[in-house]
């Protein structure tokens, strides 16, 4: 599986992708973490690491950090695009400005994809009125309640990418953890478990309007960490 991050706010987009990175690895300790820069990559990187038997068994997550700032991976990135995200392995591209080829192939093929700055609010402002009427916010609520990590990351990034903002999206989730308290009908958590959530969402709610934390973030690491 591979999640794409890049823009011209590469500060943003670096801050993003180890926060996935972050929560991954304490999500699952013993997997083997491998980081790769321009300096040290290599096809064969990619190529020995892609295949497993299922969604984390195997144990690798691995961090491309701007590896297309020397020539032999610009050439090479864009041909792997399609395996890494087939892979039962976690793939994490971080890139500045992406050329067209490297471009065409994660928007084709990358599980997620993530963009910082100027070109990404204008492309925000083209579809966000159609992106909101068609997200179901509530689908997110739904992976959260099936404690489905993954999935809930991936349909909050699609959220916010629409234009949603983190508070609304803290509002709706804080509504259906209220709902699984009352009805005691949930077999993914405990009572403990589910009165943990709605504080924490409280606490990110609070600390995000006194400038202690970022909501968008907070309710990353919230979506991602998301466990049985």
């Amino acid at each position: 599986m591979l999640y794409v991050f890049h823009g011209t706010e590469i500060n943003k987009s670096l801050e993003k992708a180890r926060a996935l990175a972050n929560s991954l690895r304490a999500k699952r300790p013993d997997a083997t973490y491998i980081e790769v820069e321009a300096d040290n990559w290599s096809s064969a990187i990619v190529e020995e690491n892609v295949g497993g038997q299922g969604l984390f068994s195997n144990k690798y997550i691995l961090f491309l950090n701007r590896v297309t700032e020397k020539g032999e991976a610009k050439e090479s990135l864009p041909d792997l695009i399609q395996i890494m995200n087939e892979s039962t392995n976690i793939f994490i591209l971080l890139e500045a400005k992406l050329n067209a080829d490297l471009k065409k192939a994660v928007e084709k093929h990358a599980e997620k994809v993530v963009e910082t700055g100027e070109q990404s609010k204008e492309a925000k402002s083209e579809k966000g009125k159609k992106g909101k009427e068609d997200l179901n916010i509530f689908s997110l609520a739904d992976a959260v309640a099936s404690r489905n990590a993954l999935k809930s990351w991936s349909i909050y990034r699609q959220a916010v990418d629409s234009g949603l903002e983190a508070e609304s999206i803290i509002g709706v989730l804080f509504w259906k953890i209220k709902s699984m308290i009352v009805a005691k009908s949930t077999s993914n958590y405990s009572t403990n478990e589910l009165n943990n959530l709605a504080t924490d969402l409280i606490t990110i709610y609070h600390d995000s309007h006194r400038g202690l934390v970022d909501a968008e973030l907070g309710m990353e690491r919230m979506m991602l960490g998301l466990k049985k």
